[in-house]
């Protein structure tokens, strides 16, 4: 894999993270459909990586601010 080619996969693999943080963002409070935890659970065991949903949402508010 080239340098392109990792660059691309990087930006497809935070683009997919963000789609998925909308999404479970607005049923964070409710049931996965095996009902075993939430979405934000979810997300946080599928994305996290340390980082909770909610911190993930202030942070990219944080970003979107900055770009103005």
């Amino acid at each position: 894999m080239n340098e392109s080619e990792r660059a691309e996969e990087v930006r497809l693999a935070e683009e997919l993270k963000l789609h998925a943080a909308r999404m479970a963002w607005r049923k964070r409070r409710h049931p996965v459909p095996s009902g075993r935890y939430s979405w934000a659970i979810w997300w946080e065991k599928k994305f996290g990586e340390g980082e909770t949903l909610k911190e993930f949402a202030d942070r990219m508010k944080g970003q979107k601010n900055q770009k103005g």
